[in-house]
């Protein structure tokens, strides 16, 4: 389970049709080989009468994938609005004496991704925000701490879900969900692959320096044009990470990406290196810890509206930031924000009483829904103030903010400029949820999830393909 980004589909034996246009296409590709034998979830509705337009197997649990992101992303927008920010501000305490602080400084995160963010195109760059929060520093009065920078990531429970597999955990994809995120929870680990098929990787260096951080190198060079196929394993807080898998042979050199190891230590560390090399040090080692109260506020960073981190959530796939987006509804618990998302659908007249919300972002194989779940959502969601951020950030035909296969998916036919969808995967599901305007001028909200099917990830992605031309053309 390398990514979580979810394509649609789970076949099941024999299941409920409505009779229609697409009624001939879903039974074909039920009775196509390596389908036939997977569980499928169909459901498909016209978004204003709530008519439906084709279904099969909609209330069948399935593991969904990545379309849990619309779930959180939705709730997220309608609590909060497209415009709420969670800035990140940086405080002191203790005393200013002659330009000597006897205290520490912190950084205290509220669950915004956007520091130092590389995805969000509208966030600061990190140089610009520790230059503005050392400008501050000055203005204070402070030139040497005697003290601490101290990262603060208490507003969240900074945990990953214990569902997720091991082979994932390390990876960039399976970050840590810190309150205090930085540079979008990542590193880059830069690569030489051996002149020869199965030879040592070596490890040349990580993009950001981490202090400590070592490798046990277990990497080989694969094929030509085999692309990432590296594994970083590291439980969160740990600093020898074993490395696995390979890396294609060719390029001078091959970079893979990691989850950051404890993101608010590295905040904490980044900021007080920049300082002394702006001629403010401390006199105590970066690191992390609860902020005490009575502490004064300096700045604050600047931070991207919601429907900014919504957009990246949806179009890229991005896990960490629906994870943020959990705890922001739950207050910083996991838990308690999914209990949000349910009562947000329950709210909107979807049934959860069988929905299982282990994470945000679908990485867990133990996430549960029907695909008319989804549809309900959809349905609900096409009559809120708050429609057009959340139908932006749904990915269409040849999308170049998007990532992964389905970018391409009805590129070069009828749907480029009448679909918009999300999509994920794992291992043996794929998933689908959207819209899609009709050749009549009908929208119809949409959603496939398939288990357990023996086809290509390829032949599937073109299988939902035809069935949306279908439903493009008959209705």
């Amino acid at each position: 389970m390398k990514t979580c980004l979810a394509l649609l589909f789970f076949l099941a034996g024999t299941g409920t049709l409505r009779a229609g246009p697409a009624d001939a296409k879903i039974k074909q590709l039920a009775a196509a080989p390596g389908i036939r034998n997977a569980s499928w979830g169909l459901s498909v509705r016209d978004v204003q009468t709530g008519k439906a337009v084709a279904e099969r197997n909609p209330s069948l649990n399935l593991v969904p994938a990545s379309i849990m992101k619309v779930l959180v992303a939705a709730a997220a927008l309608d609590k909060f609005g497209p415009g709420r920010t969670f800035p990140t501000g940086l405080y002191y305490d203790g005393k200013i004496d002659n330009g000597f602080l006897n205290g520490n400084v912190y950084v205290k995160g509220s669950g915004d991704p956007s520091l130092g963010s590389q995805l969000l195109k509208d966030a600061a760059p990190l140089y610009e925000v520790f230059r503005g929060w050392a400008a501050a520093l000055k203005a204070a009065g402070i030139n040497v701490i005697n003290g601490a920078v101290v990262g603060d990531e208490t507003a969240f429970e900074s945990v990953q879900p214990g569902s997720w597999a091991w082979e994932d955990i390390g990876n960039y994809y399976a970050a840590q969900p810190s309150a205090l995120t930085v540079n979008d929870g990542l590193y880059k680990l830069f690569f030489k692959p051996a002149e020869q098929e199965g030879g040592e990787a070596a490890v040349l260096r990580t993009e950001p320096y981490i202090d400590g951080l070592k490798f046990e190198n277990g990497m080989k060079t694969g094929p030509a044009g085999s692309g990432d196929n590296g594994y970083i394993f590291a439980f969160p807080g740990q600093y020898q990470a074993v490395l696995r898998g390979s890396i294609p042979k060719g390029p001078a050199e091959f970079a893979i990406k990691g989850a950051l190891p404890d993101p608010a230590l590295f905040a904490a560390q980044s900021f007080s290196y920049y300082l002394a090399k702006a001629g403010i040090n401390s006199n105590k080692k970066a690191r992390k810890g609860a902020m005490p109260a009575g502490a004064l506020r300096l700045a604050e960073a600047p931070a991207v509206p919601l429907k900014s981190v919504v957009r990246v959530t949806n179009k890229r796939s991005f896990n960490l930031y629906a994870e943020l987006l959990l705890r922001q509804l739950g207050g910083g618990s996991p838990s308690a924000g999914a209990a949000a998302v349910k009562a947000f659908l329950a709210g909107a007249g979807v049934d959860v009483s069988e929905l299982d919300v282990e994470d945000a972002c679908g990485l867990s194989s133990r996430d549960t829904a029907k695909a008319e779940t989804f549809t309900a959502l959809l349905r609900a969601v096409y009559k809120k103030s708050y429609f057009p951020e959340f139908y932006d950030s749904l990915v269409f035909p040849g999308d170049p903010d998007a990532t992964g296969h389905v970018r391409g998916l009805g590129k070069g036919t009828q749907l480029e400029k009448n679909l918009r969808l999300k999509s994920g995967s794992l291992n043996g599901v794929r998933s689908y949820t959207g819209y899609l305007r009709t050749k009549k001028g009908r929208t119809l909200a949409f959603t496939s999830i398939m288990n357990n099917y023996s086809a290509s990830g390829s032949a599937i992605d073109k299988a939902h393909e035809e069935l949306l031309l279908a439903l493009y053309g008959g209705y």
